[in-house]
C-alpha cells in the first residue's frame, strides 16, 4: 500500500505543477507598461491569444489657433497746413510779453507765419518754421534760451537774422524769466516747459525725426548743464547743447548732486569770448571757467565736448559782435557778416543726420 500511495501523491503533484507555475507568473511576471502576453527576450513562441486592444487614448490636441489682434490705425503726422493753422491761431491768444518794446517783433513773426503760445506758469514760447519745411529731409530745430533780464524775442531774432538765409531750420525761443516779479525758472521748471512745448509741436506740426538742439545764452548757457542732466535722465530730447557765454557754478545743486554717469550721451558745443569776465567768478574769465571747470565736469560725468571755441577779441555773446563788456558799438551778427564762430556752429549743427 505504501508504494501505491507514494505513486498517487506523485501523480497529484505533477497535475498541480502547471497551475502553480501559472499562479507564480500571474503574480510577478507583468511589469509596469507591459502589454498582453508578448514573448520574453528568450522565447520565440507566438502569443497564445489575440493581441489585447490598446487602451483608449485621447485625441491629439489641435494646434492652437492664433487669435487675431486688432491693428490700431497708424497715427498720421500733422501736415504743414495744419501746423500753419495752429500757428495762426495763436494770434487770438492773450499771451503776455516780457519785453513790451518788442511787440513789433511779434507782429512781424505773425506776418511770417510764426506763433506765440503760453507754457507753464505765465511763461511763453515763440516758434517759426521755414516755408519749405515740409520738403526738408534733414530737419533741425533750434530751441534758444535768453540770458539774464532777457527776452525770447531777442533770441529768436538772433537766429532768424543769422541762419535763415542758408539753413532751413525751425526756430523756437522759450521765455523763462518774469520781468515784473524778477523771477527766473530753475532747471526743473525749464525742462518741464521744454517737454511741454515739444509735445505741442509734435501734436500740431510735422516734426518727427527732427534733431533738436538746445542753445542757451549767458544765464541760459549756465542752465544748459543742469538741463542736460535732466534730459539724459528724462526723454533725451536734445541732440546737442550749445553753451554760449555762460557757466554754472559746480556747487549748483543739480550739478553737485548729479551721479557720476549723469551726462552719458550728452554732447556740448561751447563758446566764449576772450574778453568776457565770468559771472560765476568775477576774478576769472568765462573762457577759463569753461576750460578749467565746465569741460572737465561734462567729461567726468560721461558727456562729450565736441568743441570749445575761444573767440579772440570777442566779449559776451557770439551773436552780439561786442569786443568788450561795456562796448557801446556792438555790431550784431547777421547773414553776410557772421564773424568767425557762427559758421563753425552752423557747420556743427548741419553735421547731425
Amino acid at each position: 500500500m505504501r508504494p501505491a500511495r507514494h505513486t498517487f501523491c506523485l501523480l497529484v503533484l505533477l497535475a498541480l505543477l502547471p497551475l502553480m507555475l501559472l499562479g507564480c507568473r500571474g503574480q510577478g511576471g507583468r511589469t509596469k507598461g507591459w502589454e498582453g502576453s508578448r514573448p520574453t527576450a528568450t522565447s520565440q513562441t507566438q502569443p497564445s491569444g489575440p493581441e489585447p486592444t490598446p487602451p483608449a487614448t485621447s485625441p491629439a490636441p489641435k494646434e492652437p489657433t492664433a487669435t487675431p489682434t486688432a491693428t490700431l490705425p497708424a497715427v498720421e503726422e500733422p501736415t504743414m497746413e495744419e501746423c500753419r493753422q495752429w500757428l495762426a491761431s495763436s494770434q487770438e491768444l492773450a499771451v503776455p510779453i516780457a519785453c513790451p518794446d518788442w511787440t513789433f517783433f511779434r507782429d512781424e513773426l505773425f506776418k511770417r507765419g510764426g506763433g506765440v503760445f503760453p507754457v507753464g506758469d505765465d511763461r511763453y514760447y515763440l516758434v517759426w518754421f521755414p516755408s519749405d519745411w515740409e520738403s526738408v529731409t534733414d530737419r533741425k530745430i533750434i530751441v534758444s534760451l535768453h540770458g539774464t533780464g532777457g527776452c525770447a524775442e531777442w533770441m529768436l531774432n538772433h537766429w532768424y537774422q543769422t541762419s535763415t538765409a542758408e539753413h532751413a531750420w525751425a526756430l523756437v525761443a522759450l521765455q523763462y524769466y518774469d520781468h515784473q516779479s524778477k523771477q527766473y525758472d530753475d532747471d526743473a521748471v525749464i525742462y518741464q516747459n521744454l517737454q511741454t512745448l515739444w509735445a505741442d509741436l509734435q501734436s500740431h506740426c510735422p516734426v518727427a525725426g527732427s534733431a533738436l538742439f538746445y542753445h542757451g545764452f549767458s544765464r541760459g548757457s549756465a542752465q544748459s548743464f543742469a538741463v542736460a542732466i535732466r534730459d539724459r535722465a528724462g526723454e533725451q530730447l536734445f541732440a546737442a547743447f550749445i553753451a554760449d557765454s555762460g557757466c554754472a557754478g559746480l556747487n549748483y545743486p543739480t550739478l553737485r548732486d548729479a551721479p557720476a554717469d549723469a551726462l552719458v550721451g550728452a554732447r556740448f558745443w561751447m563758446w566764449c569770448g576772450e574778453n568776457d569776465v565770468s559771472t560765476v567768478d568775477h576774478d576769472r574769465m568765462t573762457c577759463d571757467v569753461m576750460q578749467e571747470d565746465m569741460r572737465p565736469y561734462v567729461e567726468e560725468h560721461g558727456g562729450g565736448v565736441d568743441a570749445l571755441i575761444q573767440e579772440e577779441g570777442a566779449a559776451h555773446g557770439m551773436f552780439s559782435g561786442c569786443t568788450a563788456e561795456d562796448d557801446a558799438d556792438c555790431t550784431p551778427r547777421k547773414a553776410g557778416s557772421l564773424g568767425p564762430s557762427l559758421p563753425l556752429l552752423f557747420e556743427y549743427i548741419e553735421s547731425f543726420p
